[in-house]
């Protein structure tokens, strides 16, 4: 995808960007399957500006070095760098996604495929245990 146009949709000032933070929400169709069996190939989200984030919480953010939109859920905060930033995982991944900022969160979804999205205290505590296990292992190697 032409890296303007993306900017145009998904930046600070995008279409998409400036309706959520106006209050609107908007839907997305998912490509993929690395968030199953929450939601599938081809699932509709709906999407919402947050306030703020729960561990557990599916994310919807600008990914800077693949250049897309990705779908995964939030584990928790990390300070880096004088500042907070949100580590982020796909249910069927092997380690988290490099840190991101907040700024680069389109939204939290709050539908998928029309029903309202719950989380499971299951997937919280899921998400808790691997922000966890993730934090201690940059302790322990001194990061």
């Amino acid at each position: 995808m032409n890296p303007d146009y993306l900017e145009s949709i998904l930046g600070p000032d995008g279409c998409l960007t400036t309706a959520l933070a106006e209050g609107e929400e908007i839907v997305l169709r998912v490509a993929g399957e690395c968030m199953k069996p929450d939601v599938g190939h081809q699932a509709e989200v709906r999407l919402k500006k947050p306030g703020f984030f729960v561990p557990g919480d599916l994310l919807a953010f600008r990914c800077s070095y693949q250049k897309r939109l990705l779908l995964h859920r939030f584990l928790g905060y990390v300070w880096r760098r004088g500042e907070w930033k949100l580590m982020t995982m796909a249910d069927h991944g092997n380690r988290p996604d490099p840190l991101l900022n907040a700024s680069h969160v389109l939204g939290k979804v709050i539908a998928t495929d029309g029903r309202a999205s719950r989380i499971t205290t299951t997937r919280r505590l899921e998400s808790v245990r691997r922000y966890v296990v993730w934090c201690s292992r940059r302790i322990i190697r001194g990061c």
